[in-house]
């Protein structure tokens, strides 16, 4: 009668530590698909001065994609939000491009209050981090640009290579 106790004892460990529960397995989390987004005319303005800049010095036009102007606009949004301008929240906008799109490298830059999408340009000429990122080897594009109360200007330019 010991041993059959036993035996049932040593059958009821081994099923419990061998069975399947919703703990032990992995959990499928919905992968974010890539957003539409609609650019409007100073969007258009400010990716096609930076596809000229990139030309005037022999580099590739970049190709836009809306998805990377949908994770700018969301950017663009919490600067609005926060009345900052900041790269915070940069590693998730990446790990997003990357697992979305592909993206093996992504850069970004940001600028407040500049009125044109030429000053602006100019401005991140200026800035040696800025440049990097103009003149990076870098495939697709993508941007925002958002109005304050005050009529100032938020900007985030993204960029990947796939």
């Amino acid at each position: 009668m010991k041993k059959m106790i036993n035996s049932l004892a040593l059958i009821f460990t081994i099923v419990s530590l061998t069975s399947c529960s919703s703990e032990s397995e992995g959990v499928n989390e919905p992968v974010e698909t890539a957003k539409s987004y609609t650019h409007n005319a100073n969007e258009l303005e400010l990716l096609d001065k930076v596809n000229e800049y990139r030309v005037s010095i022999g580099l590739n036009p970049l190709e836009i994609i809306e998805h990377i102007s949908y994770k700018s606009s969301e950017h663009n949004n919490y600067m609005l939000a926060t009345q900052t301008v900041t790269h915070e929240g940069f590693d998730q906008r990446k790990e997003n491009l990357q697992n979305v799109l592909g993206a093996f490298r992504v850069g970004e830059n940001v600028a407040f209050a500049y009125a044109t999408a030429q000053s602006t340009v100019n401005a991140w000429i200026n800035s040696p981090g800025h440049k990097a990122n103009l003149e990076g080897d870098y495939t697709h594009f993508g941007a925002s640009i958002r109005m304050d109360d005050q009529g100032k200007k938020y900007y985030t330019n993204m960029f990947i290579k796939k």
